[in-house]
């Protein structure tokens, strides 16, 4: 009989994907700067007296409320007062991207808070630190715990890189810096529903002769690649200048550095890599550099990344002047802040406002959000990659559906869904069934009711799943026993008489019934068959019609019919 599905078991992908990712609505940064993304537009919020430097970092609720916001230093709640034990923290508010908060997965009140040092000329390094923020405290406002400022050993020189993305599990969270000084490596922390855990997965670089390392690092929203600027921030002709261009491995959070981009020699002056941020689909990278007096903004095409001199090669000038910081937002958009690093007073964001676009068609828009008279510095928050996704999905088995959830905001009029393998939906919650495992583009077009389009795709990777089969229904003879047989896909079998184990293919069975298997690969997929089993009816003797004619005496013949 062919597999089946209950509407329950889709019920249940919709519940497990219906909180909807508005954890990074709303920004606080700079100056008194606040962005409200709520309805899909940024509106100047100014609730929260914020008042930090590079280092800002927010988190909201599920539904997009403001929770805190920490600025390496100090932490905001949502009534604008500092948390009782919500100074006195150590980092430092210069450091880019310097500031990182982190929901601790499987818990709904607690929160990790990451700082780096700056590492400033002739101080002494003071790492990576992390403390725990436990909503529950202060009435619900949220307060730290005892867990404050505790350091990690082995992120001790960690300095100005700090970015997280979940694990391939879809719980827990790789949280990433860069030590540097005589241990010289990426460390990947790895948050667990237990906790954090403090020994690390290095993976060793080449050493760098700096002591400045100003500029961020991002994860491709694929997750398999980061790329990190590092800026010669005080133009030392001996400190070399670069942008590393790894990849990585959300499964495991190691990363290989596959190359490093640099200037030309030590004493070019104004080739500076400062900010990096990818497109929502991976596929381009954008790269602001300081040159000279100002900044310009570069756009690479990610198809060409395994090859360092086809990558350099695919380089677009976007645009020059306020294009620094770079920051991926909630609205599929990337913002930009000051024209040229540190010093310059700036009150407003400029946008890239189709980042998905080759070339200057990716439409950058210089001075696009003022910030009514309050002035950016030179990053914006930073916040886990996965709160930025513009759609997800919940499944990820081949004959098996899988429920599609949009992130955008507001609501779209119309949208479009094109799934890879030729089918299309324009559902706004789409499910779809894969027949085949493979790697498919999903690929969506939404239409805001204000009029704009937007565009994105995201790469989902369908597993195999045994495909057991026991038939059709069967009718056997009462007493009889009959062998049900699922087929020999290697797995773990469950059948409905309580026989469970590895390779499990077939069960003997001589009663009647509806009979299942449940059959679990190594990859996680299941899939279920039923089978009925009958008896034939019995047979009936019926003497109405019943004519016996008996042999004579003596004779050998006679007969019975009308049976």
């Amino acid at each position: 009989m062919k597999p089946k599905y209950c509407t329950l078991f889709i019920a249940i992908l919709l519940f497990n994907i219906v909180a909807a990712q508005n954890q990074a609505n709303i920004w606080y940064f700079g100056n008194f700067c606040g962005l409200d993304f709520n309805t899909g537009i940024p509106v100047n919020t100014h609730e929260i007296l914020h008042g930090g430097g590079n280092a800002n970092t927010v988190m909201c609720d599920s539904n997009g409320n403001f929770l805190f916001s920490f600025d390496a230093r100090k932490i905001w709640n949502r009534e604008g007062n500092f948390m009782p034990n919500g100074e006195n923290f150590i980092g430092d508010a210069r450091a880019s991207t310097g500031a990182l908060i982190v929901q601790q997965p499987g818990s709904d009140h607690l929160y990790y808070l990451f700082t780096v040092d700056y590492d400033d000329w002739g101080n002494p390094d003071i790492g990576m630190h992390y403390s725990v923020v436990d909503m529950n405290l202060d009435g619900g406002l949220g307060d730290v715990t005892t867990e404050k400022n505790i350091p990690l050993a082995q992120a001790w020189s960690a300095s100005n890189k700090l970015t997280s993305a979940r694990h391939a599990n879809g719980e827990d969270v790789w949280i990433i810096t860069r030590n540097f000084k005589f241990d010289q490596w990426y460390a990947a922390f790895l948050l667990t529903s237990s906790g954090l855990s403090t020994q690390a997965v290095l993976s060793p670089v080449p050493e760098r002769l700096d002591s400045h390392n100003e500029g961020s690092m991002k994860i491709s929203p694929d997750k398999k690649y980061l790329a990190a600027a590092y800026e010669n921030c005080d133009c030392q002709d001996f400190i070399k200048t670069s942008l590393d261009i790894c990849s990585f491995n959300a499964s495991s959070g190691e990363i290989d550095l596959l190359y490093t981009l640099t200037k030309n020699s030590f004493f070019e002056f104004g080739y500076e890599p400062y900010a990096v941020e990818f497109s929502p689909d991976s596929k381009l990278l954008y790269v602001s550099y300081h040159r000279e007096v100002e900044m310009e903004l570069y756009q690479y095409d990610m198809q060409y990344v395994e090859d360092s001199l086809q990558f350099k090669q695919s380089e677009i000038f976007i645009a020059r002047g306020p294009v620094n910081g770079l920051q991926l937002a909630r609205d599929g958009k990337i913002y930009c802040t000051l024209p040229k690093p540190g010093g310059s007073i700036y009150d407003f964001l400029s946008v890239i406002h189709e980042p998905w676009k080759r070339g200057t068609d990716c439409n950058f828009q210089a001075d696009a959000v003022y910030l009514d008279d309050r002035q950016t510095h030179a990053f914006l928050p930073n916040m886990l990659l996965d709160h930025l996704y513009r759609f997800e999905w919940e499944g990820q088995c081949a004959g098996q559906p899988i429920a599609f959830q949009p992130n955008f905001l507001p609501e779209p009029s119309s949208i479009l869904w094109s799934f890879g393998d030729g089918d299309i939906s324009s559902a706004l919650w789409p499910l779809h069934e894969y027949e085949d495992a493979g790697e498919y583009e999903v690929h969506v077009t939404v239409t805001y009711p204000s009029g704009r389009v937007e565009e994105t795709s995201r790469v989902i990777t369908v597993l195999d799943a045994p495909n057991p089969d026991l038939g059709p229904d069967q009718l056997i003879c009462e007493g009889e026993e009959t062998v049900l047989t699922a087929g020999n896909d290697t797995g773990f079998y469950a059948w409905s008489t309580g026989s469970i184990g590895n390779n499990v293919f077939s069960i003997t069975v001589s009663d009647t019934g509806t009979y299942w298997v449940k059959v679990i690969n190594d990859l996680g997929c299941s899939l279920s068959d039923t089978i009925h089993v009958a008896w034939y009816d019995k047979a009936i003797f019926n003497e109405d019609n019943l004519v016996i004619t008996p042999t004579s005496c003596g004779g050998n013949s006679g007969s019975i019919t009308g049976l």
